[in-house]
């Protein structure tokens, strides 16, 4: 059991990869048995690729991912006396979702209504206009729900842009 370490004056809205709302999710359409984390694994809250022959899934890439890792239990501690943890380890089942609002954490600062990116090297989440080129990263269908810094939680979508 581990010791509390800090406390929040205010809540947060959520863990990344969590669901933002009640709206429908769309899944990426593997093949029974298919779409398992890749050898470095998968992390949750972050975008996927999925290999050619739809079997693997990885958070590097090259253009735009097959979807994103929402936050359902699947990630293992694997760390031995570990007590969080967001990778799916190698081998594991992987489910990408291709549409739906979720909580996300940016590396920038982020406002209503632009686009999310995701960055080719780890899947990590920016934000920026649309059509805009962010070194890097590539634009996605997802766009920002709720304002926030960079390094803080906010939430993104794709079924509008009245999430706040």
């Amino acid at each position: 059991m581990t010791f509390q370490t800090r406390i929040n004056q205010y809540l947060p809205i959520g863990v990344e990869g969590d669901f933002a709302s009640d709206n429908p999710v769309s899944t990426w359409l593997a093949g029974e048995g298919a779409l398992v984390a890749g050898d470095d694994g998968v992390t949750v809250g972050r975008f996927a690729w999925v290999d050619e022959d739809n079997l693997t899934a990885s958070n590097t890439g090259t253009g735009v991912p097959q979807g994103f890792v929402s936050r359902e239990g699947q990630a293992l501690i694997t760390d031995w006396m570990g007590n969080a943890s967001m990778l799916i380890p190698a081998g594991m089942a992987v489910d990408l979702k291709t549409r739906g609002d979720f909580i996300v954490k940016t590396t920038t600062a982020a406002t209503i209504g632009q686009k999310i990116f995701a960055s080719l090297t780890d899947g990590t989440i920016s934000t920026g206009a649309a059509g805009a080129t962010i070194a890097g990263s590539v634009e996605t269908i997802f766009t920002v729900g709720s304002a926030g810094a960079a390094n803080e939680i906010i939430k993104m979508g794709t079924w509008g842009n009245s999430y706040a």
